[in-house]
């Protein structure tokens, strides 16, 4: 595979050895700078008591720079290498001994802080061993052959004036390496490509210079060094080539007759395996006698215990968008992390808007939004060096393939010419016009991406990622889901994360139920229902943010409705404690059908009842009529999903001494024998039914449903039933109401919006009410 891309604007040598994304969990341990690690038996007898530290670093994103594209395995090679390390039968190292910065907590700044402060505190009988695996960039402004180990910040921009702001080979030499007292080793799998001239020459040439340069003999390296822009890293091995190698020979392939590994026999056992070119190693006489691993007994006995008991590994299946994670992470990034972005992003004018902020994360030359009609087409809005009259052969094919494929696909690529790629995301349709999103000449690297990047950029434009970036970076992992099913874990772990964060962004607010009444005096508030907002400024719920949740399963849902239920309930009791009145009105709060069967949610509901200082009583659990009372596709439940679910509250409501009530009746999977059969103390019907023409024959029929269960003297009280979303435009009166035997009404009629405070009703929206109630206005 050859890197495709040029970088325009870093004048910089990119390396590129790793051209495939990678999943990898970001790990960090501990070191203790003063612990001594004991090692002497492990040693052969050749080193006292020392201390032995190990650093290890893996980025598969490449910093900030775009045109870079992420690797696959940077992260997880890392990640194996510490394992071996720390192994309890043959790795050498102690558990606080091994320092890792993988991933985005891999920063130039850390790591260069954390290795000057172990040279430092070095003393002749330590040991550090090093290693890197990611992209290096060279500089071409500097006379020097030096090269950049890209963490995961930095930026190419700023180097030629800020040389120090990343991590340079020479730094690792003069400061970290010929500063420390006792024996440095260091194995760096990466590479470089040749995107210029004399780049083979060069770049060649730049790890070779650093071996010939190091002449410590208590310093050695293995490094890999390709010329060109030669892939090397391996699907079939799942991790770089070098790193492969380093592996095995650690794990024994490498190891002498007792099993031993040191240095020296790695670096060796690697150099032979054929790598085209070969890797540069140096190992002076601390290199030959510093063992890495050691078994605690011959590797043939070792086998012997181990073959037989092996379980074998398993892992799940490949996920399409597998390789795709790494760009995807990275072009996210872009977008929506205010210290990822360029400087003037911040600083978009109205005019380019969001075209301007796709345009600077893809990298590209310009972009638009263009309406194609027929065969026409126009500019509705676009960046500054957006030129329709040269772009208009690559226009006109994009008109013409709208037509034969107008939803096809996501999104396509036209080209034209040499090297010129112009992108096309439809973004609306209506009749016989499309919106376009068309981005020029964006990043090889990003537009290898394919479907993914048309979804991605979809999502972004039909949401607010300067104004709203949390709930907009949300859309867009829920477009990715919504639109290929199963995404990579790391994926889904960080999506996790972030709706934690947007719906722990959330407040609550509580809107009244209010007592209806003939008399002023009776008119008053019943109860509370907590609802969620983004901020205290806004009268409607959520409701995008909220049922993204379904798009991804339980594990959202019940954490969803843990995180509101939580609040809501702490919120609630500090609220009632201002409010001044005495005793506590009931609260309610909307749950899932799924929550209620996870024990995680259940408990959740006790220990924040238990925190606030409420009695169990106070809470109401709404269960909408929007969920199916239905098992799971695979999922088998012991009776009919009525009867089941009917068992589940009866116990919950038994144990927890908490109420349950139908939410939104009269919408979705609303039924009457759902509402009849299940144990619930209240009945709220949905706004839905009041603009019904059978609006008041449906009231009459649910009041009589909730009346059953007294009438036929199985319950002392008749279920409350409420009426949701009342308001002075309802085509239904309170007089109708009233006479249907339902005294309870929820909506805005009171006058008394969502609070987050809670307030008795005014004297003057009392008698208005009750006015109402007896059919006089």
């Amino acid at each position: 595979m050859r890197l495709r891309n040029r970088i325009r604007d870093n004048n910089l040598t990119a390396c590129s050895g790793r051209l495939v994304p990678r999943v990898a969990d970001s790990v960090t341990r501990g070191i203790e700078l003063n612990s001594c690690c004991h090692h002497s038996d492990r040693l052969g007898g050749l080193m006292a008591s020392s201390r032995r530290w190990a650093v290890l670093i893996g980025v598969d994103q490449c910093g900030r720079d775009v045109q870079l594209p992420p690797l696959r395995y940077a992260e997880s090679d890392a990640l194996a290498l510490r394992d071996v390390l720390l192994d309890q039968d043959i790795g050498t190292f102690d558990d606080g001994a091994v320092q890792m910065f993988v991933g985005p907590d891999a920063t130039w700044r850390e790591i260069k802080l954390f290795l000057r402060d172990l040279a430092l505190r070095s003393a002749p009988s330590d040991v550090l061993f090093v290693y890197f695996a990611g992209h290096t960039l060279v500089p071409q402004w500097s006379d020097q052959l030096d090269a950049y180990l890209v963490t995961a910040d930095l930026d190419p921009g700023m180097l030629a004036r800020e040389p120090d702001n990343g991590l340079r080979m020479s730094f690792l030499k003069r400061d970290i390496f010929d500063a420390f007292a006792g024996a440095s080793f260091l194995v760096l799998d990466c590479c470089h490509a040749g995107l210029y001239a004399d780049a083979d020459r060069r770049n060649v040439k730049v790890l070779q210079s650093y071996a010939e340069a190091v002449d410590r003999p208590r310093h050695n390296a293995l490094l890999a060094c390709p010329s060109g822009s030669v892939t090397r890293e391996s699907a079939e091995h799942g991790h770089g080539t070098l790193t492969h190698h380093v592996l095995r020979a650690l794990r024994g392939g490498a190891g002498d007759e007792a099993g031993r590994v040191s240095f020296a026999q790695m670096a060796t056992f690697v150099a032979e395996q054929g790598m085209d070119p070969p890797p540069v190693h140096t190992a002076h006489v601390y290199g030959a006698t510093t063992v890495l691993t050691q078994p605690p007994m011959s590797r043939h006995d070792r086998q012997a215990l181990s073959s037989p008991a092996n379980p074998g590994i398993s892992r799940p299946c490949l996920n399409p968008l597998e390789d795709q994670t790494s760009s995807i992470r990275q072009l996210l990034d872009r977008i929506f992390r205010a210290d990822v972005r360029s400087p003037h992003q911040s600083q978009q004018s109205e005019r380019d808007g969001r075209v301007e902020l796709i345009r600077q994360a893809l990298d590209a030359e310009s972009a638009a939004v263009v309406e194609f009609t027929g065969s026409s087409f126009g500019v509705v809005n676009r960046t500054a060096r957006f030129d329709k009259d040269s772009l208009s052969p690559m226009l006109e094919t994009a008109a013409v393939d709208r037509v034969k494929h107008p939803r096809a696909t996501p999104g396509f690529v036209v080209s034209h010419g040499v090297g010129r790629r112009m992108l096309c995301v439809p973004l609306s349709f209506a009749s016989d016009r499309t919106l376009t999103l068309a981005v020029v000449d964006p990043a090889i690297a990003q537009l290898d991406m394919g479907e993914p990047l048309a979804v991605m950029l979809r999502a972004v434009w039909e949401s607010d990622p300067v104004a709203d970036p949390l709930q907009s970076e949300m859309t867009v992992l829920t477009a990715l889901r919504t639109s290929f099913g199963r995404l990579p874990l790391k994926l889904y772990d960080d999506a996790f994360g972030l709706y934690q964060q947007l719906v722990g962004s959330m407040i609550m607010v509580f809107q009244p139920v209010v007592e209806l009444d003939q008399r002023a005096t009776g008119v008053s508030v019943q109860s509370f229902e907590a609802l969620a907002r983004r901020n205290d400024r806004e009268l409607r719920a959520p409701w995008s943010a909220l049922r993204m949740a379904h798009d991804w399963g339980d594990r959202f849902v019940v954490e969803r409705d843990a995180i509101l239920l939580a609040k809501a309930i702490h919120s609630y009791a500090e609220a009632d404690a201002a409010s001044g009145w005495q005793g506590t009105k009931p609260l309610s709060v909307n749950v899932a059908v799924r929550s209620l069967l996870s024990d995680a949610y259940l408990n959740q509901v006790s220990k924040a009842l238990t925190e606030a200082g409420l009695h169990p009583r106070t809470l109401t659990l709404e269960i909408s009529e929007q969920d199916p009372i239905t098992p799971e596709p695979g999922e088998r439940w012991p009776q009919e999903p009525l009867v089941y679910f009917h068992n589940r509250l009866t116990t919950l409501a038994r144990e927890l001494r908490i109420s349950f009530a139908v939410d939104d009746f009269g919408v979705g999977y609303a039924s009457l024998a759902r509402m009849a059969e299940l144990p619930l103390t209240q009945i709220k019907v949905d706004r839905a039914i009041l603009h019904h023409p059978m609006a008041l024959e449906e009231l009459a029929l649910v009041a009589r449903v909730a009346r059953y269960a007294s009438d036929q003297g199985q319950t002392g009280q008749p279920r409350t039933v409420i009426v949701e979303g009342f308001d002075d435009d309802a085509p239904v009166s309170l007089y109708e109401i009233f006479r249907l035997g339902i005294h309870h009404v929820q909506g805005y009629f009171s006058g008394a919006v969502a609070s987050t405070t809670l307030h008795e009703l005014d004297p003057a929206v009392q008698e208005r009410i009750a006015s109402l109630v007896r059919g006089e206005t």
